[in-house]
């Protein structure tokens, strides 16, 4: 390996927070594949792109979430091997074992598998939300994205430059043989969750040297800024809402500034019509016990194929996941979830939609002539 170990007795809170962060894995995703899932972390080093690359025995789908606040602009990547990828994929949407065993041999993570492993990033990193708040502080992160890295390839660049922070684990999905992951992060920002620089021992035993110092933390971005201060896109499109908890609909008016929706609210014992939704996004909020909305979501695609249906659900399990890909939403995002990330479904939904022009005033309506007096 190319790679540097941790010197014994340093990277205290790093290997505690990574214990955290692959246990976090198996607790989501298994719950949501519908199988025990083993996730045993391996000991972190320091890797430089290139040698990692070069070092990767094969290639490997990347679920890529954004940091966010404090760490505005980082990446925390996590790494599955693209067997194991397609498996969760298929378990997600409760593909035939033999399709699955067929796709696997195959190796190319592709067409609905691709969109299920977005969703199982979408979980995953909320998971990973709850763990970073929680032990970090000043941080939160969502699913950006996902690739692809083979050996020695990365050509969406993913990986990006910096030295990297290889947190590997070894991976075991119901009876499965065992397979490796990784968890990959900065040196630079692990060193913050470290509270400290990382002492490292180089593959050649030589004597440990003490990393350099991390930079200071970006400044964090206000979290809290009011509606008039997010600049107000141009209206592209109109968006239904039928949300039930407070929290959505006012996330929901700041992203539909930020996008360019006009936002339409709906009652709480309100039904979707079909017919006056054509066009249009419609948000289905579905908190626990609402199932029925998963219908409203199947019905609405069934009738009027040009609306656009996005389904934000409450505690997100295997089943409800499922049920959501089965009503053929177009967007599915668990809840609470962050305003970007709504916002950037969103506006997967708008495509290339032009600005709409704004209704040209009514003409003001000619006096009606008097009426020439009764004769008499």
């Amino acid at each position: 390996m190319t790679g540097t170990t941790l010197k014994q007795g340093t990277g205290k809170e790093l290997r505690r927070l990574l214990a955290l962060l692959t246990s976090s894995i198996g607790e989501t995703l298994g719950s949501l594949v519908g199988r025990e899932m083993s996730v045993r972390p391996i000991e972190p080093e320091l890797q430089e792109v290139e040698a990692y690359l070069g070092d990767l025995p094969k290639g490997c789908a990347v679920a890529r979430g954004a940091m966010d606040k404090g760490y505005a602009g980082k990446s925390l990547l996590t790494l599955f091997e693209i067997p194991d990828a397609i498996q969760m994929a298929g378990l997600l949407m409760m593909t035939p074992e033999d399709v699955i065993n067929q796709r696997r041999n195959k190796g190319t993570l592709e067409g609905e598998d691709a969109e299920a492993f977005g969703e199982l990033g979408n979980v995953l990193y909320s998971g990973f939300g709850n763990v970073l708040r929680e032990h970090v502080g000043n941080i939160d992160v969502r699913y950006q994205d996902h690739a692809v890295v083979k050996p020695g390839i990365d050509k969406d660049g993913v990986l990006g430059t910096t030295t990297l922070c290889v947190c590997g684990f070894r991976l075991k999905v119901g009876d499965g043989a065992e397979s490796t992951g990784a968890i990959i992060v900065d040196q630079a920002t692990v060193e913050l969750w470290n509270k400290g620089p990382l002492e490292v021992v180089t593959s050649e035993a030589a004597p440990a040297a003490a990393a350099a110092p991390a930079a200071a933390p970006p400044a964090p971005r206000n979290d809290d800024e009011s509606l008039e201060s997010i600049p107000a896109a141009p209206v592209r499109g109109v968006l239904a809402s039928y949300a039930l908890h407070p929290d959505v609909f006012r996330m929901l008016r700041r992203s539909c500034r930020r996008v360019g929706l006009d936002l339409q609210r709906h009652g709480k014992g309100e039904v979707p019509n079909p017919a006056a939704h054509k066009n249009e996004i419609v948000l289905l909020d579905v908190p626990t016990g609402e199932d029925r909305r998963f219908d409203w979501c199947r019905r609405l695609k069934e009738i009027a194929e040009t609306t656009k249906v996005v389904l934000l659900i409450h505690h997100p399990s295997r089943q409800r996941v499922t049920q959501a890909f089965l009503s053929k939403a177009d967007a599915i995002l668990g809840f609470p979830c962050d305003e970007l990330q709504l916002s950037q479904k969103l506006t997967t939904l708008l495509g290339n939609a032009p600005p709409i022009a704004p209704a040209a005033p009514a003409a003001p309506a000619a006096p009606t002539p008097a009426e020439p007096p009764a004769a008499s």
